[in-house]
């Protein structure tokens, strides 16, 4: 398992890179087993001392279920400091408001980083920094080295690290096969700004789950029409300064000016900015050290104390192929490699006599037809609308 350090945050993009470049997959580990830690929490599965394990394995099988959709060429994943957090020391209300996590994920948190590194999987835990800094500092990395990234997450923060050579894969409800890989050109038609003004859009509109109130009254649709009209909020507040409120509400509505002119708005907007900048500078391994394949007696090794069995899936990060006889074995030997047969149980070893059936995932549902549905178009009148349940992934339209 690797630290790292930081410097000085970079900001260059970089030219695109070639379609046919090597693949650095950038995962959050936080992230993915929060995920898998409610997924799989109803099994209760626990290694032999009575250690939980049922998030472990789920990340396992979600990393490998991402490289087996993606093919990367390389790995590289990243976990919050659980000892210190540079953006708690700059605002001590950052996050302070989430719950106490419950031990068994807390307990898990702790264990992950540990495990997946004895396994051979590259992890990095940067001091006082968070997963997400890992993400956008390995997608610098492979700017720098001609690589393209993509970053496995679902926080929408990383759709501000979206440009030529780097993607989002958004992990939602449904697993990986659902879950939709955001680019440079379909991040806009899901948010409805450019990936570079999205953390603009997130400073004015706030972030709950984080504590960072936004402006009061402004909310992602009318901070989107701001950041049309004025690209940046650094724009918006410089009309403000120069009297051309008439401007800002032709763009956004006539009280949104008096809203951006509240006492401590602006201050809260460039706090925002600040606390919301991932760090794109650590100092991760070099992408050669980050290479797959990994060593399968090493993986399964490492997972087996813990009790953690996992097998076919992890062909993918393995060097194997897809586990084409089980493909067979349901008739569908010409089903695609970026499906892989997870098994339903947390023992992929199946009862005597009997055989795993692979299941086609849903496929992904294409940007073009979700993004209506997250974000109306500007005006538009007698759409259904769309209500995001607290915490979850999942949209449901009511009338």
């Amino acid at each position: 398992m690797s630290t790292a350090t930081a410097h000085r945050p970079g900001t260059d993009a970089g030219a695109p890179v070639p379609e046919d470049a090597p693949l650095l997959l950038a995962v959050d580990g936080n992230s993915l087993l929060h995920r898998a830690h409610h997924a799989h929490e109803a099994g209760q599965h626990r290694d032999a001392a009575g250690r939980p394990v049922w998030a472990l394995r789920g990340v396992v099988s979600l990393i490998a279920s991402a490289a087996a959709r993606l093919g990367p060429d390389a790995l590289v994943v990243g976990f919050d400091c659980s000892d210190r957090n540079e953006r708690r020391v700059a605002h001590p209300a950052y996050k302070a408001h989430r719950p106490e996590k419950h031990p068994d994920l807390r307990a898990q948190l702790d264990d992950a980083p540990a495990l997946l590194a004895e396994a051979g999987l590259p992890v990095v835990v940067a001091e006082g920094h968070e997963a997400d800094d890992v993400l956008a500092s390995a997608a610098a990395l492979a700017r720098r080295n001609g690589w393209r990234c993509t970053a496995v997450t679902s926080d929408r923060d990383a759709f501000a690290l979206v440009d030529a050579s780097t993607s989002v894969l958004r992990v939602i409800a449904g697993g990986i096969g659902a879950s939709p890989v955001l680019t440079a050109r379909t991040v806009p038609l899901v948010t409805g700004v450019r990936p570079e003004q999205y953390r603009c859009l997130a400073a004015l509109r706030g972030d709950t789950s984080d504590n960072l109130p936004g402006v009061t009254g402004i909310g992602a649709k009318t901070a989107a029409r701001l950041l049309a009209a004025f690209d940046s909020t650094d724009a918006v507040f410089a009309a403000l300064d120069e009297g051309r409120d008439d401007e800002v509400a032709a763009a956004a509505g006539p009280r949104v000016a008096r809203l951006l002119r509240a006492p401590g708005a602006r201050e809260g907007v460039a706090l925002n900015h600040r606390l919301m900048t991932m760090r794109d500078d650590l100092a991760l391994p070099p992408v050669d050290d980050l290479r797959l394949p990994l060593d399968l007696v090493r993986v399964q090794a490492a997972l087996g104390v813990r009790d953690v069995r996992l097998g076919p899936s992890l062909w993918a990060l393995v060097g194997g192929s897809p586990p084409a006889e089980h493909w067979a074995a349901a008739g569908l030997a010409d089903v695609p490699p970026d499906l892989v047969d997870l098994p339903p149980a947390d023992d992929e070893v199946p009862p005597e006599g009997r055989r795993w059936v692979p299941v086609r995932p849903a496929p992904p549902a294409p940007v073009e037809v979700l993004a209506p549905l997250v974000h109306e178009p500007m005006g538009a009148k007698g759409l259904a609308k769309v209500r995001k349940d607290p915490g979850e992934d999942q949209l449901s339209l009511f009338g």
